[in-house]
């Protein structure tokens, strides 16, 4: 059963667009949009097979992807 993960970005003023088709590019991400209100521009899920390899994700792609300023990780306990 995959891991899945709610990934909340905040972004660069007018690049919240860019960043949510960046995000679609990766092969884990299954969701990404833009949103209009609170802290974040930007909500993503994420399905991954261990918490490991959502460690690898964000260290190896999350962090590559331009214009995010911070992001905070929602891991989903139920559905």
């Amino acid at each position: 059963m995959p891991i899945k993960v709610f990934l909340a970005a905040t972004v660069k003023p007018g690049k919240a667009k860019e960043v949510q088709k960046n995000l679609r590019a990766i092969d884990e991400v299954v969701l990404a949009c833009s949103v209009s209100d609170g802290p974040y521009n930007v909500v993503a899920m994420v399905e991954v097979s261990s918490l490991d390899d959502y460690r690898t994700f964000s260290i190896d792609k999350v962090s590559a992807v331009s214009h995010m300023l911070d992001y905070t990780s929602f891991i989903i306990m139920d559905e």
